[in-house]
């Protein structure tokens, strides 16, 4: 895994890249936690999808001239952050985290908040090493295609941001 690594604007080019990402690490981290009928419902196909909205808030780090992770922010949230696996342990998801908490606090969000599924504990781990507080558990809806309720334990985690000024 190369050392520099370059945190960027999503742009259109690097949407196949960033699907296939989602679904790996998506698929990594929650396949043996989620329900079995979610699990199978996230196909590429289901993350082509459901990058479209976020297209707007996306920011990816690259290195080696290959998407390695992606962040996607809305209003107060970072609503999704994966890294591939080959380079989870370089650094590259704190790098993208921070990178993320500075584009909120440049748009004037103070508490910021991100969600992680209970049992996925590498992630839990990770945002509590950068500096996030664990706000609780509670039954947060999930994306399903069809557009059906369900929700599952998710962790709330909070941070209160430096202003920019």
């Amino acid at each position: 895994m190369p050392n520099a690594t370059l945190i960027r604007p999503f742009r259109s080019e690097d949407r196949a890249a960033v699907v296939q990402l989602w679904h790996d690490a998506w698929h990594d981290g929650h396949g043996a936690i989620l329900p079995p009928r979610v699990v199978a419902e996230r196909s590429v196909a289901s993350f082509e999808e459901r990058l479209g909205p976020l297209e707007p808030g996306c920011i990816v780090a690259e290195a080696g001239g290959r998407i390695v992770g992606f962040a996607a922010i809305e209003g107060d949230e970072v609503d999704q952050l994966y890294v591939a696996s080959e380079a989870r342990g370089s650094g590259v998801a704190a790098e993208l985290l921070a990178a993320a908490e500075a584009e909120l606090a440049g748009r004037g969000v103070r508490d910021a908040a991100i969600q992680c599924t209970a049992g996925n504990e590498r992630a839990r781990r990770f945002y509590v090493r950068a500096g996030w507080r664990d706000g609780g558990v509670r039954d947060a809806p999930i994306w399903t295609p069809d557009g059906r309720h369900e929700t599952h334990p998710t962790h709330i985690f909070v941070k209160q941001l430096s202003s920019l000024d």
